[in-house]
């Protein structure tokens, strides 16, 4: 099953679009956040929202995509993406950058990749870009 695993810290106004457009796509999407209010308007969009360690939660869910917010807990983030040697991609929230989603709002987010194991051209508008159906 497709997943996609967003890591947040107090805000999801910069990933909002892209979870609402992936959770209506059928992506299992997960969101990490301390914040009550951030699980709870992650939840509105459709993604399942959880407080466990980004660790843990790359174990569990197995999530070809991870993105992390610049304010999110970044490093334990990325040593998580890394060690797991889980996700396919590992994106970072920006204010402009390579990978543009255009969410369902229809409002353009902007996102850094800093990993990818599947070689995807740049630039990208899919998150997915590069992954088979199957992964």
């Amino acid at each position: 099953m497709r997943t996609l695993l967003v890591v947040l810290a107090d805000d999801l106004s910069t990933t909002a679009g892209t979870l609402a457009l992936y959770a209506g796509r059928g992506v299992r999407t997960v969101v990490h956040s301390q914040n009550e209010d951030v699980r709870k308007d992650a939840e509105r969009l459709g993604a399942h929202a959880e407080t466990a360690d980004p660790y843990d939660l790359i174990e569990e869910y197995r999530p070809q995509v991870v993105v992390c917010d610049h304010n999110g807990p970044l490093r334990a983030t990325k040593l998580a993406v890394y060690r797991t040697g889980i996700p396919d991609k590992f994106y970072l929230t920006a204010t402009e950058g390579a990978t543009v989603v255009e969410g369902a709002s229809g409002v353009q987010e902007h996102y850094y990749r800093d990993l990818d194991r599947t070689n995807a051209p740049l630039p990208e508008t899919d998150l997915f870009a590069g992954l088979s159906e199957k992964d």
